[in-house]
């Protein structure tokens, strides 16, 4: 149960914004604001009251970030952007919750049915889930808006390292002591006869990924020839290259090996055509697994001759991803809504599109990922537009990253308020130079 002190860290958390409203520039105030409320408040803490979503980790820096924004920089910030296909994939996935509610009235498996209060609840949560999304599209427009997110992106990583090697160390105690309660199962962070640092962060495969992430980020300030705070980038990316390792996940391992290979070594077409069958494998996954066309035996057996717990461990999240899956059938276009109904008593719900398949099916799930995609697609676009290397090769690379994220919400539900930002700054700054070359023509 939480103690005292994590509730006064959500509490002091929107007086910290506000300070660095005050000191910093819009970016990086938006950046250590999101950023540093993931990275450094409770999971499983929450002030729940009436009629709206409860506020916590993900919801009070995002608010704040708005709020900063708005009243502290004196920024326009638009609620829903003013054009472009993304503003009617947010309006629709404003708008299917409503139609959920609708169509779960009835109650099932001992939890009632929805209501016009469910429904509000549900717009609103909706939306806060966007709303860091939202200001990146905003705020990030140059390249230099690029450039700063991944610089503060690696400062970040590396100040985390420090808590991340004393549980490598020490075990994942961290939570624990400063917040009164251990966020997940213990057992789940016990690896190769070591453990995985979970810090405040709720579970090791989300310490993990974000690691993965900064290394890909110090791979394009070493590609771009960019120090960090004076430190050589080749030293920095070898320092995260091997606190990844001390992570302990085979997934997080790969994705950041995999964006640092393509980042130092491949040519920028290739890198735009791995992006493109990334986000499609994204959008495609539910129509394969619907129709049993996606190879997950072969992947099993893939991860079991590598390692029979990987392969063991894999078969069970595909295994009770199917259940999930049969479930989210019954109601297929806009899904069960919220209380737990997409979920079954015998299933694991792991990954994140079969969350929001269950939840708001095919409507939520293609209105989010298609805005997501959006984002990649734009930037592909636009890149090609650009002139400067350095400036096209940012895109290139950070359309990547967004890509790479995407592809983890299959296995897993990583999609926080950081990467929603991260991935509203690449729409941004693509829309930018899209808009840029309209008027030179």
């Amino acid at each position: 149960m939480p103690n005292l002190v994590a509730y006064l860290a959500l509490i002091i958390w929107p007086f910290v914004a506000i300070r660095l409203y005050k000191r910093l520039s819009p970016v990086e105030a938006t950046f250590w604001t999101i950023f540093g409320g993931f990275l450094l408040l409770p999971v499983k803490t929450d002030f729940d009251f009436p009629f709206i979503p409860p506020l916590n980790k993900s919801s009070i820096p995002v608010i704040m970030a708005l709020i900063g924004c708005v009243f502290i920089k004196r920024i326009k910030i638009r609620l829903i952007p003013k054009n472009g296909p993304e503003r009617w994939l947010i309006i629709v996935l404003l708008i299917t919750p409503l139609i959920t509610v609708v169509n779960n009235q009835e109650p099932i498996n001992f939890v009632r049915g929805l209501t016009l209060h469910d429904a509000i609840s549900a717009v609103i949560s909706q939306y806060l889930g966007l709303l860091a999304f939202i200001i990146g599209i905003q705020l990030v427009k140059k390249y230099e808006d690029q450039l700063l997110l991944f610089k503060l992106l690696v400062i970040a990583a590396l100040f985390y390292s420090i808590p991340i090697l004393y549980e490598v160390r020490f075990s994942p105690q961290l939570h624990t002591n400063v917040y009164g309660f251990f966020p997940h199962n213990f057992v789940q962070q016990m690896r190769e006869g070591g453990f995985r640092p979970v810090v405040f962060l709720g579970h090791g495969l989300i310490v993990a990924l974000f690691i993965a992430i900064a290394l890909g980020a110090s791979s394009i300030l070493m590609k771009a020839k960019n120090k960090i705070r004076g430190i050589p980038p080749l030293a920095v990316t070898v320092y995260l290259f091997l606190l990844l390792l001390l992570c302990k996940s085979l997934g997080a391992f790969l994705i950041g090996v995999v964006i640092m290979v393509a980042i130092l070594w491949m040519p920028i077409y290739a890198v735009n055509r791995t992006s493109l069958v990334l986000i499609a494998i994204v959008i495609l996954y539910p129509f394969l697994s619907i129709y049993d066309l996606f190879p997950h035996q072969q992947l099993v057996q893939l991860a079991t001759d590598y390692d029979t717990q990987r392969g063991d461990s894999l078969a069970f999240r595909f295994r009770h991803e199917g259940w999930l899956l049969d479930h989210a059938r019954q109601k297929l276009l806009f899904g069960w809504g919220g209380w737990g109904r997409n979920r079954l008593d015998h299933a694991v719900t792991d990954g994140y599109w079969i969350i929001k398949l269950g939840q708001y099916g095919l409507f939520g799930f293609i209105s989010l990922f298609g805005l997501l995609v959006l984002g990649v697609w734009k930037a592909i676009k636009s890149s090609k537009l650009v002139r400067n290397k350095r400036s096209q090769q940012m895109i290139v690379y950070h359309a990547l990253i967004i890509s790479v994220i995407l592809v983890d919400q299959i296995p897993n539900a990583s999609l926080n308020a950081w990467a929603m930002f991260l991935a509203g700054g690449l729409l941004g700054r693509a829309n930018s130079i899209l808009a840029e070359n309209k008027i030179r023509q």
